[in-house]
C-alpha cells in the first residue's frame, strides 16, 4: 500500500511520454509527492486548484486527475500515501487544509479554467469531502479552487513562524492566510462567474423546526451547535457530520457513524446515562443529529474549576461520590451490551449538580460488532489502541469491557490531580506496561492529594494489565461506604518513585538528554536539531524552537563541568554563526525573534574562548531591528532590550546601552502613566507576552542604566498586577492569562501565574516591598501546587515554572523553595520515556521528542542544570550576575 499512489502515476508518465520527452521530475517528502514537467518554472502566487478524495477513491481520483494534468503539462502535488489521505480527512484535521488530496498550479487563469472543467468531468461521481478553505467549481464537484501562493512561502511572519506572502497590485506583501472559509484577497478576481460557486451554506432553521443560536465548537467533522426546537419551544444540541470526513476504506465516513451514534443513544438514553436523541435531519448532504441539550460543563474543565478544588485538587468526598457515578454510568453501557472506547473528561457533562452524562458517543460499539482501534491518547488503553492491523479490510472484533475499565481508571486519575494521563512512548522494542507507568504516576503524585490517596487503589485497579484489571463490580465494591474490602483485591502498592535529586533521578535524566541533544544535532539540515512536528515551520535559530535556546542549554552545561559537550557546542555555535548571516527576516524579539540567538552565540564564544565569534555575535546584535510593532519579551522591544542590557553588561560598549534605552522608551506609553498603571493596554499579564515581561525589562533597564523612573514604572505595574491577582484560602495567588479572561487563572510562564510571579520576585529584591514578595510567594505556593496539571516544557509547563522556585530559593535563602523544585523535577522524571536506552522527557505533547528550548527537552535540561549546579536564570538580567 505505502507506494499505490506512486505506481499509478508511473503508469500515467509512462502512457503519456513519447520516446524524445524529457522526464518530468518526481520528488516524494513525507507528506507530499511533487510532479513537476520540464523545464518548469511556477508562477508566485495566482488561482490555485484542488481536488479532493477519501482513503475508498484516492487511486481512482488520482489516476484520472493525474492523466488530465500530464496532459497538459502542468505541475501538481498529491498526498504521499493512504497514510496522509486518512490524516487530510480525519475528524481532528486542520479545518483549513482538510480534504486537499491534490493540489495543481496551472501556468495561468485560462488555463486554470480548462484544467477545472476536465478534471471535474475526469472525478465526477468519485467521493471527496468538500474544501472549506476553497470554493467549489460547481455543485458536488470534487474540484475546488483557491488564490494563494505556488512556491514554498520562506517570509518569517510577525509571530516568528514562516507563512506565505502574496504581493498585492500596490507592491505590498501581506500573508496568505489559510482560513477554513473561502477569503481571496479582495484585489484577485475570480476566475469564474459568481454564480457558480456550488450549493447554499449557512442555513440557519433545520429541518424546518431547529433554529441555530450559536457554535459550541468546530471541528473537521463538522460544527456542534446550540439549537433551539421551534415546535416544543426547548433547547437541543445539533451534532453536525460533513460527507466524506473520516472516511475510510470501505466508503464509511462521519456520517455512518451520526447514525450509529444515534442508534446509540436511544438504547442509553432510557437508562439515564446520556441525553435524549430526537433524530437526525439533513441538509445540503450534511446530517445533523438532534439530541437534548445538557445543561453544565464538561469534566474536563469541572475537574480543575478553582470553585470546586482545594489545594492539590478536588477534596475526597467529592472525588468518591464522582467515582461511585462514573462507575455506575459505565456499568450502565456494559450491562446495554455496548463498550465505549472513547470514555474521557471531554464526552461527560456535568449538570449544575454535578451528575455525569455520557456525551460523544460515536466510538461505542456493541459487543458483537467488528471496527478498527478508536479512542483517545491517554483515556483508552495504549494495548488496544496500539494493537497491530494486520487487515484493513477485516476489522477487529470490539474490545471487552476493560477497555473501559481503563478509561475509567484513567479519567479519575485527570478528575482528581489535573494529571494528563497520556504516556510519552517507549521505544518499540522494550515498552512498559501502562499500568505500571500509570502506577509510578500515582505513587509520586498522591503524597499532595488526599482525594488520590482515597482513589489510588481504584485508580491502580483499573487501570492494571488485563489479567488483573478490576470490573465494575470491584470498583463499586471498593467504593460502598464503608467500603467492602473483603470484596476486593487491591493491587500491590507500586514501587516507590525516587527522589528526582537522586543520582539515578535528575541526573540520569540531565545526563541522556545532554546525549540525545548531541546525536541528534545535524549541521547539514535547515534546521540543526529536528523540529517539532506539531508546530508551523519558525524560525531555525531562534530561542524558542530553534539552535540559540540549545545552544544556551550545551553553554551552561558545559560551564557545569561536562567537558565532553564542549565539541558538540562548538558545532553548534558553527552552525549559529552562519545562519544569523543569512536572508531570513531578523525579529526583534528574545524567544521567536534574533534577539536571543545573538545572546547564545555571545555567551559560547565566551565559554570556547573564541574572541573572533564573539565579536561577529556583537555586530551582529547591534544590527537587530529595534522597530518592530510587537513590544513583549517573545516577539518585540522587550525581549531585545533585555539582550541589549546582556551585551552591555558582558562588554560594557555603551552603544548596547544606547540601544537598551531606545526600547525601554519605546514601550507603549500607558505602562507610563502618571496616576498609575492602565494594565488593559499590553491586554496580557504574563512574562513572555504581558505587562510582567514588559515591567521585568523597565525593572532591569532601570537598575542598569541608573533610571530610577523605569523602577518607578515597573513597581507601578507591580502594584497594578498586585491588584488583579485572585487570592486563594490556602495561600495560593493566581493570575488569568489577562483582564478578560479574569475568570479563568492560568499558571504558564508565557501568561499567568508563574511569570507575573518571575517579575515580581525581582521587583521584591529591587524595592524591598514586601507587597511583591508575598504576591511572589503565592504565585510560588500555586506553581508547586499545579505541578501535576502541567506539560514538561519551559514555555506553558513545569519546568519554566520551576524556575519561579529556584528564583526564590536564591532570594530568600529558604531551603524548602529548593526542596518543591525538585518536588516538581519528581514531574519530569515519571513522565519520561525509555528511548533506546536512554530516559527522555517529552514535549508537551507527551508524544514527541525534540531538543526546543521553549517546548521541548532543552527547557527541561535548563532547569535541571540549574537545580543540580546553581547559577543564574537563563534570559534574565539580574543584578550583577547575568546570565553568566
Amino acid at each position: 500500500m505505502a507506494h499505490t499512489y506512486q505506481r499509478i502515476l508511473e503508469t500515467v508518465l509512462e502512457r503519456a511520454a513519447a520516446p524524445a520527452d524529457p522526464p518530468w521530475r518526481v520528488r516524494t517528502g513525507e507528506f507530499w509527492c511533487e510532479v513537476t514537467p520540464p523545464r518548469c518554472t511556477l508562477r508566485d502566487q495566482g488561482w490555485k486548484l484542488h481536488v479532493s478524495a477519501t482513503p475508498a477513491s484516492a487511486r481512482r481520483v488520482l489516476e484520472r486527475a493525474a492523466a488530465v494534468l500530464v496532459a497538459h503539462g502542468c505541475a501538481f502535488k498529491f498526498a504521499a500515501g493512504p497514510r496522509i489521505t486518512a490524516e487530510l480527512v480525519a475528524v481532528r484535521a486542520d479545518r483549513a487544509r482538510s480534504g486537499k488530496f491534490l493540489t495543481a498550479y496551472p501556468d495561468d487563469d485560462e488555463r486554470l479554467r480548462a484544467l477545472a472543467e476536465e478534471l471535474h468531468r475526469a472525478t465526477l461521481g468519485l467521493a471527496g469531502p468538500a474544501i472549506l478553505s476553497d470554493r467549489r467549481y460547481r455543485p458536488g464537484s470534487l474540484v475546488h479552487y483557491r488564490y494563494g501562493c505556488f512556491a514554498q512561502p520562506r517570509e518569517l511572519n510577525e509571530e516568528g513562524f514562516y507563512e506565505g506572502r502574496l504581493r498585492a497590485p500596490d507592491g505590498s506583501l501581506v500573508p496568505d492566510r489559510r482560513n477554513p472559509w473561502f477569503s481571496p484577497p479582495p484585489w484577485a478576481a475570480p476566475p469564474f462567474p459568481p454564480d457558480e460557486r456550488g450549493a447554499a451554506e449557512g442555513q440557519l432553521l433545520l429541518g424546518g423546526r431547529y433554529a441555530v443560536r450559536e457554535a459550541i465548537r468546530h471541528s473537521n467533522r463538522g460544527g456542534v451547535y446550540r439549537a433551539q426546537d421551534t415546535r416544543a419551544g426547548t433547547d437541543v444540541v445539533l451534532k453536525e457530520a460533513r460527507p466524506h470526513v473520516a472516511a475510510d476504506e470501505q466508503g464509511r465516513d462521519a456520517r455512518d457513524w451520526l447514525r450509529h451514534e444515534e442508534a446509540v443513544l436511544h438504547r442509553l438514553a432510557p437508562r439515564g446515562v446520556a441525553p435524549a436523541v430526537h433524530g437526525i435531519v439533513e441538509a445540503g448532504g450534511h446530517l445533523f443529529l438532534v439530541e437534548d441539550h445538557i445543561d453544565g460543563t464538561s469534566l474536563q474543565r469541572w475537574a480543575v474549576d478553582p470553585a470546586r478544588t482545594v489545594g492539590d485538587g478536588i477534596p475526597a468526598a467529592t472525588a468518591r461520590r464522582l467515582a461511585r457515578d462514573l462507575t455506575r454510568l459505565v456499568h450502565e453501557v456494559h450491562a446495554a451490551g455496548l463498550v465505549l472506547r472513547d470514555l474521557k473528561p471531554g464526552n461527560v457533562m456535568m449538570t449544575p449538580d454535578s451528575r455525569p452524562v455520557l456525551v460523544d458517543l460515536e466510538c461505542t460499539l456493541d459487543r458483537d460488532e467488528r471496527a478498527h482501534p478508536a479512542g483517545t491518547r491517554g483515556f483508552t488503553d495504549p494495548a488496544y489502541l496500539d494493537a497491530p492491523v494486520r487487515d484493513a479490510d477485516d476489522p477487529p472484533p470490539a474490545p471487552g469491557p476493560h477497555v473501559d475499565h481503563y478509561s475509567l481508571g484513567a479519567t479519575l486519575l485527570y478528575a482528581v490531580t489535573g494529571i494528563n494521563p497520556v504516556l510519552a512512548p517507549d521505544s518499540p522494542d522494550a515498552p512498559r506496561p501502562a499500568g505500571d507507568r500509570i502506577a509510578a504516576l500515582v505513587a509520586a503524585a498522591a503524597p499532595a492529594s488526599p482525594a488520590l490517596r482515597a482513589l489510588a487503589p481504584l485508580v491502580l485497579g483499573l487501570t492494571a494489565e488485563p489479567g488483573r484489571r478490576w470490573t465494575t463490580a470491584e470498583a463499586t465494591a471498593f467504593l460502598q461506604d464503608p467500603p467492602a474490602a473483603v470484596l476486593v483485591t487491591v493491587p500491590p502498592t507500586p514501587v516507590p518513585v525516587p527522589p528526582a535529586a537522586a543520582p539515578d533521578g535528575a541526573e540520569r535524566l540531565t545526563d541522556d538528554g545532554l546525549a540525545f541533544l548531541a546525536d541528534t544535532l545535524d549541521p547539514d539540515a535547515t534546521h540543526l536539531w529536528p523540529r517539532p512536528r506539531s508546530l508551523p515551520e519558525g524560525d531555525p535559530c531562534n530561542v524558542q524552537l530553534g539552535a540559540a535556546g540549545v545552544l544556551a542549554v550545551l553553554d551552561r552545561a558545559v560551564r557545569s563541568g561536562r567537558k565532553e559537550l564542549l565539541p558538540v557546542l562548538r558545532t553548534a555555535a558553527d552552525w549559529l554563526d552562519r545562519r544569523l548571516t543569512g536572508p531570513e527576516r531578523a525579529l526583534p524579539g528574545l524567544y521567536f525573534g534574533r534577539s536571543g540567538a545573538a545572546w547564545a552565540l555571545h555567551d559560547a564564544a565566551r565559554t570556547l574562548d573564541d574572541p573572533a565569534l564573539g565579536d561577529r555575535a556583537r555586530e551582529f546584535a547591534l544590527r537587530i531591528p529595534l522597530d518592530g510593532k510587537q513590544h513583549d519579551i517573545c516577539h518585540g522591544l522587550a525581549g531585545a532590550g533585555l539582550a541589549q542590557l546582556h551585551l552591555w553588561r558582558a562588554t560594557a560598549d555603551e552603544r548596547f546601552a544606547e540601544r537598551a534605552a531606545r526600547c525601554a522608551d519605546g514601550l507603549p506609553a500607558l505602562l507610563r502613566t502618571a496616576r498609575g498603571v492602565d494594565l488593559t493596554g499590553p491586554s496580557l499579564y504574563g512574562f513572555g507576552h504581558g505587562a510582567a515581561g514588559h515591567a521585568a525589562f523597565l525593572l532591569a533597564a532601570g537598575r542598569c542604566l541608573r533610571r530610577p523612573d523605569l523602577v518607578d514604572i515597573a513597581a507601578g505595574i507591580g502594584r497594578a498586577l498586585c491588584g488583579a491577582a485572585r487570592r486563594e484560602a490556602d495561600g495560593t495567588v493566581r493570575w488569568a492569562k489577562g483582564p478578560e479572561q479574569a475568570d479563568r487563572p492560568m499558571n504558564f510562564w508565557c501568561n499567568g501565574t508563574s511569570g507575573v510571579g518571575t517579575f515580581l520576585v525581582r521587583l521584591w529584591r529591587e524595592t524591598g516591598e514586601q507587597l511583591f514578595r508575598t504576591y511572589a510567594e503565592g504565585a510560588a505556593l500555586a506553581v508547586h501546587h499545579d505541578r501535576w496539571r502541567l506539560g514538561p516544557g519551559n514555555c506553558h509547563g513545569v519546568s519554566g515554572n520551576a524556575q519561579l522556585l529556584l528564583d526564590l530559593a536564591e532570594a530568600t535563602g529558604e531551603e524548602h523553595y529548593r526542596h518543591r523544585a525538585a518536588d516538581t523535577a519528581t514531574c519530569l522524571l515519571v513522565r519520561a520515556a525509555r528511548r533506546d536506552g536512554r530516559l527522555l522527557v517529552p514535549d508537551d505533547t507527551l508524544r514527541e521528542f525534540h531538543a526546543s528550548y521553549g517546548v521541548g527537552l532543552a527547557g527541561a535540561l535548563d532547569f535541571l542544570l540549574r537545580l543540580r549546579h546553581g547559577g543564574p536564570r537563563s534570559w534574565m538580567v539580574d543584578e550583577e550576575k547575568g546570565n553568566g
